[in-house]
Formats: C-alpha cells, structure tokens, sequence
C-alpha cells in the first residue's frame, strides 16, 4: 500500500538550497510513482511569485516548479494564513497547469498523511 505523502516547502525560494532541494525531492518522488502533495507554507509562498534570479546570480527554481505538473504534481497547497501575513494575494501566486487551493487548518491538512516532508 502507498502511503501518502506531503512536501512542505516553507522557505523562500533564494538565500538556501533549501526550496530547490525541497522541490528536487518532490520530483523525484513523482518519477518513482510516488507523487506527493505539496504546501507552500511560511516564506515558501514567495517560490510562487515571478521570480528574476539572475539579478541575484542564482539559478531559476521557478523552472523546477513548472515541472511539477508534468511529473502528476497537477494541484498545489498554499497556506492561507501565511498569504495574508505578508501581504499577497492568491492572485499573485499561480503555478501553470497546477490547480491551487488554499488550506485555513493547516494542522488537520499535515494530519491527513502518513509521512511530512519538511524543506
């Protein structure tokens, strides 16, 4: 039996490796027919904003996050409290091809899987 599994990514996207290793790791759980869930949470909601790293000297995450639809990765979690204390809106955060929906009980949501990724 599969058990079920949830990413949670909850840094933002540039300063560690801690999003793209985050992202990596959910990609490769997806190419082993284990395709987890994945809530952005805390500052990870910032990976979902148009991102320009190459002003910074980094690489791009968001190409990793347009993957996860086509590895099955088809709907993301976001926190909604987490959109509301830094002043986003759902609008702003949107991945292509993956339909968002946003969690108020985030406790009762992590409770919902047998293992928790956390980045």
């Amino acid at each position: 039996m599969t058990k079920s599994i949830l990413a949670l990514c909850r840094h933002a996207p540039y300063g560690t490796t801690l999003a793209r290793e985050g992202i990596e790791a959910v990609l490769a759980c997806a190419a082993m027919d284990q395709t987890p869930e994945v809530l952005f949470i805390n500052d990870g909601v910032y990976q979902l904003l148009p991102q320009n790293p190459a002003a910074i000297d980094e690489k791009n995450l968001f190409r990793n996050l347009q993957a996860l639809p086509m590895f099955g990765v088809d709907q993301i979690h976001i926190c909604e409290k987490s959109v509301t204390e830094r002043g986003l809106s759902l609008a702003e955060l949107q991945l292509s091809g993956a339909e968002v929906q946003l969690q108020k009980d985030i406790g009762a949501f992590i409770r919902r899987f047998d293992q928790v990724l956390s980045f």
